[in-house]
């Protein structure tokens, strides 16, 4: 900081009886003059402090409100994740116990039903067998072992009347009624409904034993 140059008084050059007076008056001003400049410094310092302080404190109460805003959405985020996770956990659980409960039913159904399928079913499942084989080894002829009840099922079902002629039934009292064996030289096929009855139980109940007699 400059100030104007003021001259000191003309008296302040001599010995005249104003001398003194106006060296005092000089030594009062330059005094006067350095007392003002300290108090402007540390005035202007003062106040420069703070403008900082107030300027930091803005921008630190800013920079808070962002991080506040920011957690909160985290948090907000978090809690919609966790509800999401409870919810996802409890359709899973639900879906289980659905899936649990429809597989017994289906299972306690097939038990119940099986047997009167199978009485009603098996004469036209093994006929389709029979033509299958029938037609593909045709000309040999064939023979079919199956209980006498699962023989009178197939008798039931006409088969064409080449196929007829080359096909022996053989009645056999000591296989399950619905089971049936086609037999030809050097082969044959099974048609076993109780076999795939525990098939299908197995993969609709793989760990449910099968229910004591």
């Amino acid at each position: 900081m400059s100030r104007r140059f003021v001259p000191p008084a003309i008296a302040a050059f001599g010995d005249g009886p104003d001398a003194d007076l106006a060296r005092t008056v000089a030594q009062a001003r330059d005094e006067g003059f350095a007392e003002g400049r300290d108090s402007g410094f540390q005035a202007g310092h003062a106040a420069g402090i703070q403008d900082g302080e107030a300027a930091a404190a803005a921008a630190y109460q800013a920079e808070l409100a962002a991080l506040q805003e920011k957690f909160a959405k985290q948090q907000a985020t978090l809690a919609v994740t966790d509800s999401l996770d409870r919810l996802l956990a409890a359709r899973a659980e639900d879906r289980a116990i659905l899936e649990s409960g429809s597989r017994t039913a289906a299972v306690a159904a097939l038990r119940v039903l099986f047997p009167t399928l199978l009485e009603r079913a098996a004469g036209s499942e093994i006929t389709a067998l029979l033509n299958e084989a029938l037609s593909e080894r045709a000309p040999e002829a064939l023979a079919l072992r199956a209980n006498p009840a699962t023989v009178r099922s197939i008798a039931t079902h006409d088969l064409p009347a080449d196929y007829a002629n080359r096909l022996t039934l053989q009645d056999d009292p000591a296989m399950p009624i619905g089971a049936a064996d086609i037999v030809w030289c050097g082969g044959g096929v099974t048609f076993d409904p109780a076999a795939l009855h525990e098939r299908v139980l197995r993969i609709l109940a793989p760990d449910e034993k099968e229910p004591s007699a």
